[in-house]
């Protein structure tokens, strides 16, 4: 029984510091090319150095970090192959899902999008907004679109790429210059949401992912 709680444990630690790096890689905190510091982090989480790990190999498993033999462990390098793939996965991905969604998502959730976009763009005007703010109810918008559509594979291939795809987007909002036009393009694709125009919503849809894509090719 204490074997079978400390391996609980151990594990739910692991989770933590799991979650914890994700967080930071995702946020830019530790920045694409950086070494991790295993001891900083499991200093900083007030715990040892073997649930860190484990939840290094974790990341590693899913192509976020990289183990180098004799030097340490790195978060990946933004390659632009890389995000061209990405991006083209994505936009498949977006595509089959809006196909059901657009039939599924409420018009409460609509008017709800509606609502934190407007906000966005009070704050962007008031020079308020922060690269957090737009992050997360852009991630919302995107992420409404897999939760409402009923392809399952769709949904688990977003999952395994959502940090990748959440990490390339926070880079492109490190200056906010194009959230102006990116809020707008967002409320003409809920607009186009309220009235189950599929059609005009995959083309914009489509044009809003390159466009995504070139802007954040132009950060690198």
């Amino acid at each position: 029984m204490i074997t079978k709680i400390s391996k609980t444990k151990k594990k739910n630690l692991a989770q933590i510091a799991y979650e914890e790096i994700r967080d930071r890689i995702y946020h830019n905190k530790i920045q694409p090319g950086e070494l991790i510091n295993e001891s900083s982090i499991a200093e900083e989480l007030s715990i040892s150095r073997t649930p860190v790990r484990e939840a290094l190999r974790m990341l590693a498993s899913e192509d976020i970090i990289e183990v180098k033999d004799g030097v340490g462990t790195y978060v990946k390098l933004l390659s632009i192959k890389n995000i061209k793939d990405i991006f083209e996965v994505r936009k498949a991905l977006e595509v089959i899902a809006i196909k059901t969604a657009i039939y599924k998502i409420t018009e409460l959730e609509i008017t709800e999008l509606e609502n934190d976009f407007m906000l966005l763009k009070r704050k962007y005007d008031m020079g308020t907004l922060t690269k957090e703010e737009f992050a997360n109810v852009d991630m919302k918008f995107h992420q409404l679109i897999f939760a409402k559509c009923e392809n399952n594979y769709a949904k688990g291939i977003f999952e395994e790429m959502s940090l990748k795809i959440k990490q390339y987007q926070y880079i492109s909002y490190e200056s906010l210059n194009n959230s102006e036009e990116s809020i707008a393009q967002h409320l003409q694709m809920i607009n186009f949401i309220k009235d189950r125009n599929l059609k005009e919503l995959i083309t914009f849809l489509e044009n809003h992912i390159n466009w995504s894509l070139k802007l954040l090719l132009m950060e690198k």
